[in-house]
């Protein structure tokens, strides 16, 4: 964007004061800067449609998994349709991730719950993950945490 605005001056000054070379490097700066500007959109396009293919494709190996019963590629499958907006899909993985004993999926339902229904759904799966060992939801449960902020343990 600095390039088409300095090549855009540039020119506009050349062609005012009659510099000739001024006008041309005014009109290649301004060049460079649809080069750079098509080259940054063309390679943010581009990788997007990389990734969504990428995460599709991951999307069904991890689906083929989770109905094998790996209880991480149920979790990895739950962030994924969670990421993408599917909350019910979310939930479905990740809780039966969360009863096959994965922590981190315990965790990630108290996230979910809390985002769907407050911090007080949440807190049975935080629990939960606390129990499992889960650093971050253990503590919650310390006093002065999340769950304890007035001292109570």
């Amino acid at each position: 964007m600095l390039f088409l605005l300095f090549g855009s001056v540039l020119a506009v000054w050349g062609m005012l004061s009659g510099n000739g070379t001024l006008t041309a490097v005014g009109w290649i700066a301004w060049v460079v800067g649809i080069i750079v500007i098509w080259v940054r959109s063309a390679g943010r396009f581009g990788m997007r449609a990389i990734m969504t293919r990428r995460m599709l494709r991951d999307m069904h190996l991890m689906r083929a998994a989770a109905e094998k019963g790996d209880p991480v590629a149920m979790r990895a499958l739950g962030s994924m349709l969670k990421v993408t907006g599917d909350w019910d899909g979310a939930e479905h993985w990740l809780s039966r991730s969360a009863w096959a004993g994965d922590r981190e999926a315990m965790f990630d339902m108290g996230r979910l719950a809390d985002q769907r229904s407050g911090l007080a759904a949440a807190e049975q799966w935080f629990r939960m993950a606390s129990e499992a060992g889960h650093p971050v939801a253990r503590m919650m449960f310390v006093e002065g945490g999340l769950y304890h902020r007035d001292g109570s343990s």
